[in-house]
């Protein structure tokens, strides 16, 4: 018995979309990887997921298109997003920002600004004080994990191989943001 429904055919966008991103590992594996964290044992090890699991979500995030692997012939290639990951950025920001809304005074670690201006976000998808897009070139995270310093995202429209990030990919830590 599947654990939950197949919506991969509905025709609702949400309903498509729940299909491929409501998994919990497939959010925490995306935040991760925004964050710099490319290769299996870095994912592993900053999510604390299982390898199995771990692997069935990296084969299913491929086989939905939202990641590839960086070179398929290497054992140990990382993965990098494709424009379908990227695009999942202000998701992630949405459920940052829900959970900041609706628990306000709890211990949240990830802050979301505005490469450009610095400003704090007030949106998941636009800087309300510069107007512009917070997309993967654009946006800084804070994230109590890795240190609290501003980080550009990795994920970015640049060419491959080339994320333009200053996060350390080689940093591990813990599933808390």
């Amino acid at each position: 018995m599947p654990l939950r429904s197949d919506w991969s055919s509905a025709t609702c966008p949400i309903a498509h979309s729940a299909d491929v991103l409501a998994d919990p590992w497939v959010l925490l594996i995306l935040r991760e990887m925004f964050s710099g964290r490319t290769r299996f044992d870095q994912l592993r090890a900053a999510t604390g997921a299982a390898d199995s699991v771990l692997s069935r979500r990296l084969t299913a995030m491929t086989d939905a298109g939202l990641v590839e692997r960086e070179d398929p012939a290497a054992a140990r290639a990382g993965y990098r997003m494709t424009d379908a990951g990227r695009s999942t950025l202000p998701i992630l920001h949405a459920y940052a920002r829900f959970t900041q809304v609706t628990d306000p005074d709890g211990p949240w670690g990830l802050t979301v600004t505005c490469g450009r201006c610095g400003a704090t976000a007030a949106s998941v998808d636009w800087c309300a004080v510069c107007a512009a897009p917070l997309d993967a070139d654009s946006t800084r995270w804070s994230r109590r994990s890795m240190g609290g310093e501003p980080f550009a995202l990795t994920g970015s429209s640049a060419a491959p191989g080339s994320t333009g990030a200053t996060s350390p990919s080689e940093t591990t830590g813990s599933s808390a943001a």
